[in-house]
């Protein structure tokens, strides 16, 4: 067994991996002293992959399918895992995203049977056509409950306004049409593709003994008698430049207007160091124009246009990108004039500057180094970096690396106005 070895003296880390000979690739990050043991088991499989192919073969699949899926996972044919989990002192819990699916536990003892019931949970499915029917109700009362929730409806409408084609504006639980069209043969079917060895990660945060651990797991995975690595393509369908629609407004039974600015950026990037000095120079420069400390902040708040709910993001994926900024408002249509002009004033000039810049960093930076006291957010954010092309430890390198012309490069390019929609969300009437 050949483990390979990773230290960042910088930041007193140190990182084991290991790549089974059915292709699992195993992280462990120790964290001596700490009491609480976390793991992550991930496969690269999320809501956008519904048409995909494998060693040649194509496959479309309805909408849901992933997290759906995921949902699944948990039941077995003797009960449901997440008791299992409970005996052995853990509180486990998956979720599902646009390019993948994680299952996780954390716990303070029992690690190893922990271990060995997350593994054999995620790979040992059990589906049948009555248990299928059942968690089809199950999802629907969800997809329901959602789409009563007026800021779900708001940020799923202006994805609608944005995106054409791309899968991105589908939720990730589906629709109520596509969710009762799934069958056990499509979950077996995407359960063999992409909950391949081949197509997972794992990452282990705590206490641990790496090379015992790794041994353990090494000896696991070849007990599977998995030899085949498939050739899994995902097939994304074309999508436009422009957006799909400009203004729209929604009715719901709300007390107050909400409005939520968009702008869509096609993704033209693909080096994963190139997107995430994109994600991080538009962090900035977002903080920078629209922050706290800011006076276009306080302007807007003081003309009544924003109150404290304003909010704004940037999303920086593989297969798409954009921007949004929401808020309550009882002018919406003067609000998304306003930022349009901002963005003027701001592009015009020199407001992207090396003392802005440097006080955020300082403040990012701190945050960072806190939050690597956590093994929940070093097993989450190592797994979200490694999956996107980039390593969670590098971060500070990447940082300290951003000027101010990236900033105002970044902004520029990502906030056009050609590109920009706008959703209101009113109260009935």
């Amino acid at each position: 067994m050949k483990m390979q070895t990773r230290e960042y003296n910088g930041i007193d880390e140190k990182v084991y991996s290991h790549t089974c000979s059915n292709g699992l690739e195993i992280f462990i990050i120790p964290k001596r002293g700490y009491s609480k043991k976390f793991a992550t088991y991930t496969t690269k499989y999320g809501s956008m992959d519904d048409f995909f192919r494998v060693d040649g073969s194509e496959f479309m699949v309805p909408d849901g399918i992933a997290h759906f899926l995921e949902h699944k996972m948990f039941e077995k044919e003797d009960g449901d895992v997440f008791n299992l989990f409970s005996k052995h002192g853990a509180n486990a819990n998956a979720f599902t995203s646009y390019d993948r699916t994680s299952y996780l536990f954390s716990t303070t003892e029992d690690f190893i049977k922990n271990l060995d019931l997350l593994m054999n949970m995620v790979e040992q499915p059990y589906f049948t056509d009555e248990t299928v029917a059942r968690e089809v109700g199950i999802i629907n009362e969800e997809i329901k409950m959602y789409q009563d929730n007026p800021g779900y409806r708001l940020y799923f409408e202006t994805l609608n306004q944005m995106y054409h084609e791309l899968p991105v504006k589908t939720d990730i639980a589906g629709t109520l049409e596509s969710i009762s069209e799934i069958t056990k043969e499509h979950l077996f079917k995407c359960h063999s593709t992409f909950y391949h060895p081949s197509n997972m990660v794992m990452i282990l945060v705590g206490d641990l003994d790496a090379e015992a651990l790794i041994s353990h797991i090494e000896d696991h995975q070849e007990s599977r008698g998995i030899t085949h690595i498939p050739s899994i393509e995902r097939l994304l369908p074309a999508e436009p430049a422009d957006i799909a629609m400009k203004h729209k407004v929604l009715e719901m039974d709300v007390q107050d207007t909400k409005v939520m600015i968009g702008f869509k950026k096609r993704q033209n990037l693909a080096d994963a160091s190139d997107r995430l000095l994109r994600d991080l120079s538009m962090m900035f420069a977002l903080d920078m124009v629209f922050g706290e400390q800011s006076p276009y902040y306080y302007e807007l708040m003081d003309a009544g246009l924003i109150d404290d709910s304003f909010s704004f993001s940037h999303i920086e994926e593989k297969s798409f990108a954009h921007t949004l900024l929401t808020s309550t408002t009882e002018e919406p249509e003067k609000l998304a004039e306003r930022v349009s002009e901002i963005i003027s004033e701001v592009s015009a000039g020199e407001f992207f500057t090396e003392e802005k810049l440097s006080n955020q960093k300082r403040e990012v930076l701190g945050d960072y180094l806190s939050s690597l006291n956590s093994p929940e957010y070093i097993a989450n954010q190592f797994t979200k970096y490694h999956l996107d092309g980039y390593d969670l430890y590098r971060l500070p390198e990447i940082i300290e690396s951003i000027t101010p012309d990236d900033a105002r490069k970044h902004f520029i390019d990502v906030m056009d106005p050609d590109k920009m929609v706008e959703c209101i969300l009113k109260p009935h009437g």
